[in-house]
């Protein structure tokens, strides 16, 4: 066969794969061992008709040819890469490389600025030339598998000559929803029960990594049978995480007698024993933990990590890290908890990369060289997976040099090393990128230490990019100051117009006050020689400040940590109502008192303490910015009551009020008997205990 003649039937397969018929007609090729077998020449046959959309992209007529063209993007951004023309092939060069991924793979809170895919062409530029390399960028946020292999599968329609897939983050959340106590299915509930009675714990944990594995496998094959059947290389990348600074707060599940108790007594003296510098203490009492918990809560194992950082053990605080890491699975959460790839995703993608012979690009391996530490930080990691400057100069340094080597246009094999150049950024973009860290940082980010000194630092970090950041800071706490939406506030119209633009994925649409958010801004702004305190105070009190009438401060929005709930409560679906109350699956609930400080204020909570325990009571203490104001008695029934706070334990602003519940009563040998039943019988159940319940919680101010 001549060489045109294998490209033109190159160029005819593509077109036949990019359809649905054609992809079962390569498995059935495949199962045969056909696929890759010498084939006659042949007369050219017409192509399919009527190209299909790659992603967002639809099929166009562009200056007379075939395009697929995006639609424009919203205001606030959207989710996909911003090519806005994708265009086939049409010559031998340049080599073209079609990049999929996740959010990370798209360039989280830097896009449309500065993305992985922009990077990695540049590099591949520089060392193979300006006119032989090009990069088509087809990733997206929130992408999953099944749309993963669509999007492949359509992208031969512009006839790539390498696939990279940076895929992984998001498996363990998004892959196996139908594996949860809370899954919106009966029969989903019901397996998870089999599989709770079963093994325990471990079973529905079983059952989500078997899901994952199947699922995974069989995306990857399918892109595997592609790629084979067109002849083009696949490069995947192994997955790095954020492993020093990300912490992943959940409680334990129910824990038989006095175990739930003893767990949460063991992590303050941990925590306790941490602030003291006591590490080998903290040690310990998470050791304790850990025998109580069988390893299932992450908790326990960031108290181990920071235990191991204290005393200088890095392989042990590795070990910890990747540990919690992999307990935090959809399968057991409690609380939301961020995406992040932990050994499952990275065995499936070396796995898949040894059958099919991809070629990966190991980036723990990477990292670990390049800063000389096995815990990576935020010197490479905006947040928990999405990468600072340097970790996209580094991560992609690191695929260029296999995209390089399979692309046969280079002699001798390139040192990653040696394409580290910084990438060209405009200081704003960073500033942007940076306050968007902080911002995503507040919101996603329940921390076993205070998340006071990371929000902190990318505040800090954002104004040593640009000074000029300090007014977008401003109006974000201006627009969470605001009483409607900040969509509509006249600070989100500023920042439209502004060099610091705030798009959606820099936290413009978040529905709570943000109060470490505004408390670190101003913290920072008053080092930088900046009073804002003042001006943040009146804003504060002009939109949220208490109504003589009396403020509800059960509303999710005065929340301090608005995610401290069982996730299912956090979010939002349209067909199901909202819970009525506020459940604790927490020793502490606190809640945003928003006073100008000269007035005393009534505090009138209604709650209780639930549970299978009869005759359940119990004092729940109520502090003020740390400093006890009284207690309350209360009991498995609903108990309203009320307190009076002076004025003088209470500042202008914003100010931290916590119920401090007590432990809940010893439980039978068998805790989980009645998530059990629910769940047998199709009904959701929790699985984490609930330490107390508020129907609503009721702050006025008195003369």
């Amino acid at each position: 066969m001549t060489d045109d003649a294998r490209k033109h039937l190159a160029r005819e397969l593509a077109a036949l794969l990019a359809t649905p018929e054609g992809l079962r007609t390569a498995r059935l090729l495949d199962a045969a061992g056909l696929v890759n077998a010498p084939a006659p020449a042949a007369e050219p046959r017409p192509l399919p008709k009527g190209p299909r959309p790659i992603s967002i992209w639809s099929p166009r007529e562009v200056d007379g040819h075939p395009a697929f063209v995006r639609p424009d993007p919203l205001p606030l951004g959207d989710h996909y890469a911003a090519p806005k023309i994708l265009r086939p092939k049409r010559s031998e060069l340049p080599l073209r490389v079609c990049f999929f991924g996740e959010s990370v793979a798209a360039g989280y809170l830097y896009a449309p600025h500065l993305t992985p895919a922009k990077v990695l062409e540049a590099q591949l530029r520089a060392v193979g030339g300006a006119d032989n390399f090009e990069v088509v960028d087809l990733a997206r946020t929130n992408e999953r598998l099944e749309t993963l292999v669509e999007t492949v599968q359509a992208s031969l329609q512009i006839n790539p000559d390498v696939l990279v897939l940076f895929v992984g983050n998001n498996w363990n959340l998004l892959e196996t929803p139908g594996i949860s106590p809370y899954a919106l299915s009966v029969p989903a509930r019901q397996r998870y029960a089999l599989a709770l009675r079963e093994e325990g714990l471990r079973g529905p944990l079983r059952l989500a990594e078997e899901e994952l594995r199947r699922s995974a496998e069989g995306a990857l094959d399918t892109i595997a049978l592609i790629a084979r059947t067109v002849g083009i290389p696949v490069v995947v990348v192994l997955p790095e995480v954020n492993l020093a600074d990300w912490e992943t707060r959940q409680p334990p599940v129910c824990l038989p007698g006095d175990g739930t108790a003893r767990w949460h007594s063991f992590y303050k003296d941990a925590f306790e024993q941490l602030d003291r510098k006591d590490f080998s203490g903290a040690s310990e009492a998470a050791r304790e933990m850990l025998a109580l918990d069988g390893g299932a809560c992450p908790s326990t194992f960031r108290l181990l990590v920071r235990a191991a950082q204290g005393i200088g053990d890095s392989e042990e605080a590795l070990r910890a890290a990747r540990a919690e890491v992999d307990a935090s699975t959809y399968a057991n959460l409690c609380f939301l908890a961020a995406p992040q790839a932990g050994t499952l995703a990275r065995d499936l993608l070396r796995d898949a990369a040894h059958r099919h012979g991809f070629f990966p690009v190991d980036l723990p391996a990477v990292f670990a060289e390049h800063t000389g530490s096995p815990l990576p930080d935020r010197r490479l990691f905006l947040d928990y997976c999405h990468l600072t400057t340097e970790g996209i100069e580094v991560a992609m340094a690191a695929v260029a040099t296999e995209v390089l080597s399979v692309s046969g246009m280079i002699e001798e094999p390139v040192d990653w090393r040696n394409l580290l150049s910084a990438p060209a950024i405009s200081p704003e973009a960073e500033a942007t990128a940076r306050l968007g860290a902080a911002a995503h940082t507040a919101h996603r980010l329940l921390p076993v230490g205070p998340k006071a000194p990371i929000l902190e630092h990318w505040l800090e970090a954002a104004l040593d990019a640009s000074p000029g950041i300090e007014e977008a800071m401003l109006d974000l706490v201006a627009a969470r100051s605001a009483p409607c939406p900040a969509v509509l506030t006249a600070a989100q119209q500023r920042n439209l117009d502004s060099p610091y633009r705030l798009l959606l994925q820099h936290g413009w649409r978040w529905e709570h006050l943000d109060a470490d958010l505004i408390q670190a801004i101003s913290n920072v702004l008053e080092r930088r020689g900046r009073s804002a305190w003042v001006e943040i105070v009146r804003g504060l009190l002009e939109g949220h400040g208490l109504r003589e009438e009396g403020t509800d401060l059960s509303d999710p929005f005065y929340l301090w940590e608005p995610l401290e709930r069982f996730y299912p409560e956090v979010m939002t679906f349209e067909d199901l109502p909202r819970r009525g109350t506020l459940r604790s699956p927490w020793p502490e609930t606190s809640f945003c008192l928003i006073v100008d400080g000269t007035r005393d204020v009534e505090i009138e909570p209604t709650l209780r303490l639930p549970g299978e325990a009869e005759n359940r009571w119990g004092e729940v203490r109520l502090s003020v910015n740390g400093v006890l104001a009284g207690s309350i008695k209360a009991t498995e029934r609903w108990t309203r009551t009320s307190l009076r706070i002076g004025r003088d334990s209470l500042r202008p602003g914003l100010n931290r009020l916590t119920l401090h519940w007590p432990a809940p009563p010893p439980s039978g040998d068998d805790p989980l008997r009645t998530a059990l039943e629910r769940l047998e019988m199709g009904i959701a159940a929790d699985l984490h205990p609930v330490f107390g319940e508020v129907f609503s919680l009721i702050a006025r101010l008195l003369l």
